[in-house]
């Protein structure tokens, strides 16, 4: 056992998701809510990939300004929904395969 290093399936040959999410502060919108539709729009369009790797929360509330309560409360919904899996200490993942039309 000494030694070895352990690789977890769902981070292998995965990209990581870039944040390119513009927050409107002037609109009636949650903030929470404008990230978690940014990252469903992004997983239902197929631009992210089953397994790929999400930023964490502390990347999320530096890139966008908000706290990370805000980031929390999207990312707890959309584990919610299945849309992400949480895995302790390696990270967030997109969770389903996005729908084809």
């Amino acid at each position: 056992m000494g030694g070895e290093t352990v690789t977890h399936s769902l981070n292998k040959h995965k990209k990581t998701v870039p944040i390119d999410c513009t927050m409107d502060r002037e609109s009636f919108v949650p903030l929470y809510l404008q990230i978690k539709c940014w990252l469903l729009n992004k997983i239902e369009a197929g631009q992210f990939s089953q397994g790929d790797v999400i930023p964490s929360e502390t990347q999320f509330t530096s890139t966008l300004r908000v706290s990370r309560g805000t980031v929390r409360q999207a990312l707890f919904e959309l584990r919610l929904e299945g849309y992400l899996i949480r895995k302790k200490g390696l990270g967030t993942f997109i969770g389903v395969q996005p729908r084809v039309p």
